[in-house]
């Protein structure tokens, strides 16, 4: 679940003052007369405490946040936040949740090069260049850049288009409930007001009837005192209230911000006690705040967000019980008011949260369970509003993520419809919107997905009709583009998939061609960053198909040629990492690959098996993995044989 619906963006040196206004009257926009805001808008300088370390803490925004809204100007432009900051949201969501409200400068669209034409003073940082498919549309600021009266008018019509954009309705609409709710709060108001004169007209006509009714009119006039104490005790408290939630809230971001930094490698119990403080502060706040909804739900997002910091730890069990917790929340939540699309929404993170835990247990049949659960609570929603693109892909998703459970539980035929279903659907969304890349990557995942699965179930043809579909979109990707470098190794990756079928099928020419082609993509990626271990390892993996395919053609020294050199890449990765099981049976594989080709098999079986006996004696191995050892004994048993001969 998004924490933020949007993270604004914005010179700290020119912009605070608009960039504050904004925030106000965005978050404010069209909210009930009983809730403090409609939304919920990230600007680090009301959203954090001060930390010593600023980017873990703004990365932990931009990555919980559901927009991006930048306050483009010439200073913006030249900053390196911002421009770290946009760039870090292209790579994770891509331009199209980018909102533009320009402060200073001068923004013009030049059809005839499909950008923004090129200024002295650039509003816009230079990391958007080339970016946009089609002009965005973008709104004047510049008149209101050193603030603005949260009462303007015209202010406010100007913040709408934000608003709006960000809560997927119509601008008059919000405009519309605006005014609605406004009204509401004034008829509430003139109700309150009325009452008491009334109870004072009462008291003085009692007054006036006689003076033996003089007990009962001051009682009167009591009352209504009474009740304006009771308005103004009221107030104060929901001040308090709301201000201790604010307080205690950005306490618990600043921890998060603070604690998970760095939390790959940490151990378990220092992430429970950076954690337990900010469960601490949830705590505080829930116990001052009785059953206020909105406290009850930050209390799940941060049960959630507990649960995601364990799980990449890889302390299953408590990221599966905060899950639950989370879960357990939004589900009382939603208990109230089935109708709340937002707390909807949470329930189905918090399940979407509990079955991605479960599914790192190897526990699918309880993720699909709850993927199944999650899957009907988005496609409820996305039926009441058939125009949201958002809600679709969100139904996509999860049934691709519903597919590969059951897939992974042996349900073949229903993993493969959940898995059309998802792939239909990105298909669906991207003829929408053809311009948009990821979109288009979207089609590319799920075909891939979809590819594996009817590979596993034997059916070759389809899968390799798929897998040459999504290479030949992810061509087109990558080409416009020659600088992504994901969308290269999505390329070398449908060419090993493409590879591998072929090899199956016993089509050994076409299989070892789409293997070099990996290898020549992959290599390029290495050479240009190598200190990326995914990278070094993909190339190993090319290398060993490559010697596979040359081995069964009968070509000998070129297969140990290239075994060999996956075996350098495999042993350089196991060195980095000993306590990495996954690269040390890599390591295995090749010394495996290389002695049965004939290079130097007495010394590669014995460093196989030496390894093997290490990472058993640690109970690190499968039972497959295990089986080697005896394959391994068998094949020294025979050279040993062989040399006695």
């Amino acid at each position: 679940m998004a924490l933020y619906d949007a993270f604004v963006s914005y010179s700290h040196a020119k912009d605070k003052p608009i960039a504050a206004a904004l925030q106000s009257v965005v978050q404010k926009l069209g909210k009930p007369w009983y809730r403090r805001r409609a939304l919920r808008v990230f600007r680090d300088d009301t959203s954090l405490s001060a930390t010593p370390s600023l980017w873990p803490s703004i990365e932990i925004a931009l990555g919980q946040s559901r927009y991006f809204l930048l306050l483009a100007s010439p200073e913006a432009a030249a900053s390196k936040w911002v421009n770290k900051e946009v760039a870090y949201w292209l790579d994770h969501n891509g331009v199209e949740t980018v909102l533009i409200g320009l402060t200073d400068g001068d923004l013009a669209w030049d059809d005839a090069v499909g950008d923004f034409a090129a200024r002295e003073h650039q509003p816009l940082p230079p990391v958007l260049a080339g970016r946009f498919p089609s002009e965005p549309k973008w709104v004047d600021l510049r008149p209101y850049r050193d603030g603005a009266d949260k009462g303007d008018a015209k202010f406010t019509e100007l913040a709408a288009d934000f608003a709006a954009a960000i809560r997927g309705m119509p601008k008059e609409d919000l405009l519309s409930q605006e005014v609605r709710q406004q009204r509401r709060a004034l008829t509430l108001a003139w109700t309150a007001a009325a009452s008491l004169l009334l109870f004072a007209a009462l008291a003085g006509w009692q007054w006036k009837a006689a003076v033996d009714n003089e007990r009962v009119a001051t009682e009167q006039k009591h009352i209504a005192e009474q009740q304006t104490d009771i308005a103004k005790a009221e107030t104060t408290r929901a001040e308090r209230n709301f201000g201790a939630a604010k307080s205690t809230i950005d306490a618990v971001v600043f921890d998060l911000a603070e604690g998970l930094m760095d939390v790959e490698g940490m151990r378990v119990e220092t992430v429970r006690r950076i954690l337990g403080r900010a469960e601490a502060a949830v705590g505080q706040l829930a116990s001052r705040i009785e059953g206020d909804p909105s406290v009850q739900r930050s209390q799940g997002a941060m049960f959630g967000v507990f649960s995601d910091a364990y799980l990449r730890i890889g302390a299953t069990e408590i990221a599966a019980d905060y899950a639950q917790r989370s879960t357990d929340i939004f589900r009382a939540l939603v208990a109230k008011d089935a109708n709340n699309t937002d707390w909807q929404r949470d329930l189905a993170h918090g399940l979407y949260q509990v079955a991605n835990v479960r599914r790192s247990q190897s526990d699918f049949a309880k993720a699909i369970v709850a993927f199944r659960e999650t899957l009907d609570i988005m496609r409820a929603i996305a039926a009441k509003a058939p125009n949201d693109t958002n809600w679709q892909r969100l139904v996509a998703v999860t049934a691709s993520s519903a597919g590969e459970a059951s897939m992974e539980t042996g349900d073949i035929k229903g993993g493969l419809s959940l898995l059309r279903e998802g792939f239909e659907t990105f298909k669906a969304l991207a003829v929408q919107h053809p311009d948009d890349s990821r979109r288009q990557r979207d089609v590319y995942v799920s075909s891939f997905k979809l590819s594996d699965a009817l590979n596993a179930d034997g059916d070759r043809e389809g899968a390799l009709a798929g897998y040459r579909e999504g290479l030949e979109l992810i061509r087109k990707l990558s080409a416009t583009n020659p600088d992504d470098t994901q969308w290269r190794r999505d390329v070398s990756s449908s060419l090993e998939r493409v590879g591998n079928v072929l090899r199956i099928q016993g089509d050994l020419a076409n299989a070892l061609a789409a293997y070099r082609e990996a290898v020549d993509i992959t290599r390029a990626l290495t050479t240009k960053d190598p200190d990326n271990r995914g990278w070094q390892r993909g190339l190993s993996v090319h290398l060993d198909k490559v010697g596979l395919v040359l081995q069964a053609q009968g070509d000998l020294a070129g297969a140990r040629t290239a075994f060999r050199q996956s075996l350098d890449i495999a042993r350089a990765l196991a060195a980095k990492d000993p306590e990495n099981t996954t690269w040390q049976t890599d390591l295995v594989t090749m010394l495996m690959r290389t002695a049965s080709a004939g290079d130097d098999p007495r010394a590669r079986w014995t460093e196989a098996h030496a390894i093997l006996t290490r990472l058993k004696s640690q109970g690190r191995l499968t039972q497959a993995e295990l089986a080697q050892i005896a394959e391994i004994e068998s094949e020294l048993a025979k050279l040993t044989q062989a040399t006695a001969q």
